[in-house]
């Protein structure tokens, strides 16, 4: 639960992956971002594996990812050979032929409403550059309207939302004698009733 950003698309030139790379960099350098460059050989096949939790093998991605701010997820543009944006995840579990349509996302519910206009605002400047394709589905619909106020008042009516079922949460209580499923059993019941 959250507002989010989703996006897919298509760098206009897969030879513009270095460019968008440097230029996301400098950006990410003006404004104090922190950021991770990723540069693997994109014709060496898919070896990747999740072992442990850790990544074993070879992504054949290369791009970059930008920390915004801390209380977002990250904002990833991970290209593959042809200029399509992927999401990293969907390396382990696509086919080749899935990952033509694979997209992104970013969650930025929890940080304040300026930095989902910034990325909105990076957006459109990269579609306007370098992805002129790039589709974006914005939740908090700034994508589409640049209306502040409907932005803010989204961000609220969610905010609310989560507090009042984190809310319900924990008047839950618990006793050494539950179970997982019964705990599960009462969660499960509360949310049924909240969302009716």
């Amino acid at each position: 639960m959250g507002i989010t950003i989703h996006y897919k698309g298509k760098l206009n030139d897969a030879n513009l992956i270095e460019p968008f790379c440097n230029e996301m960099e400098d950006i990410a350098k003006d404004m104090g971002w922190k950021y991770k460059l990723l540069e693997n050989d994109l014709y060496k096949p898919n070896s990747a594996q999740i072992i442990d939790g850790k990544i074993i093998g070879h992504i054949p991605l290369s791009g970059i990812t930008l920390s915004i701010h801390k209380e977002t997820e990250s904002l990833s543009f991970y290209f593959d050979k042809n200029g399509n944006i992927q999401n990293i995840i969907s390396m382990f579990f696509l086919s080749e032929n899935e990952l033509n349509d694979s997209s992104d996302f970013i969650k930025t519910q929890s940080a304040p409403i300026q930095i989902h206009i910034s990325i909105i605002k990076l957006m459109k400047y990269i579609k306007s550059k370098y992805i002129s394709n790039l589709e974006v589905t914005d939740e908090g619909e700034y994508w589409e309207t640049q209306n502040e106020i409907l932005l803010q008042e989204k961000f609220n009516y969610l905010n609310d939302k989560i507090n009042e079922v984190g809310n319900l949460l924990s008047n839950i209580g618990s006793n050494s004698d539950d179970s997982v499923e019964s705990m599960v059993d009462r969660i499960e019941t509360i949310l049924k009733n909240y969302f009716k």
